[in-house]
């Protein structure tokens, strides 16, 4: 009895414990979680537990292959792929705890939006955003449902250009340096930031020239 009490705690103590330190909190409100996460070449990262929200993976940097191993007694190891500069992938939620190897001598960057509050019947199913070819300036719908949007926004090198004005409470993230100016005022990001806006915003976003992001939007109600 007393060694099962023990099992006990130390789980419980796992599951509270800190993520390490390749996780770094950047905006935390009440619908998102968003982490920037960096995994150096052929980093090793221990076993550590991550939330069961959905969560929409935003990848900062051309990567190699990383291999994922979850803890027993339901133990499995998969390899993610290399990654693009400005592709994404939307996760439904589950509860892990796994390790991480970065397989590659190139580092992992990229951003992980934790969706605190969507509807728990959305995102059934994992979907990869790639990042297209060519890329064409303007504003692209890369992905839509009843509850989230995910828009592609591209200025041509030489000139700014505008999106349409927020709707609905969205995460702005930069794939490049840009500018963006809104009702409250311009903002300088690099990669790895972002932006986040409140909705029915009247004044379209202003981009500065070559600015590219990715804009989530969150279409269900507050």
């Amino acid at each position: 009895m007393r060694a099962l009490a023990l099992v006990l705690l130390t789980t419980a103590a796992l599951a509270q414990s800190p993520l390490p330190k390749n996780y770094k909190t950047i905006l935390n409100n009440h619908d998102l979680l968003v982490m920037r996460v960096h995994y150096g070449p052929h980093e090793f990262v221990p076993m550590h537990d991550h939330s069961a929200y959905p969560t929409i993976y935003i990848y900062l940097n051309d990567s190699g292959e990383v291999r994922i191993d979850h803890e027993p007694p339901n133990a499995f190891s998969v390899t993610r792929p290399p990654t693009h500069t400005g592709a994404f992938r939307i996760a439904p939620g589950m509860t892990e705890r796994h390790s991480i190897t970065n397989l590659s001598e190139l580092p992992s960057d990229f951003l992980r939006v934790e969706l605190k509050t969507i509807p728990p019947t959305d995102l059934k199913q994992v979907t990869r955003g790639e990042v297209p070819s060519p890329l064409m300036p303007g504003t692209h719908i890369e992905f839509q449902d009843t509850a989230l949007e995910i828009d592609r926004i591209v200025c041509p090198p030489t000139v700014g250009c505008e999106a349409a004005p927020l709707q609905a409470r969205s995460l702005l993230v930069p794939t490049t340096d840009l500018k963006v100016e809104a009702g409250a005022g311009k903002q300088s990001l690099k990669p790895g930031e972002v932006a986040w806006f409140p909705a029915n915003t009247k004044k379209p976003l202003q981009l500065s020239p070559g600015a590219q992001a990715l804009r989530i939007s969150l279409l269900y109600p507050n």
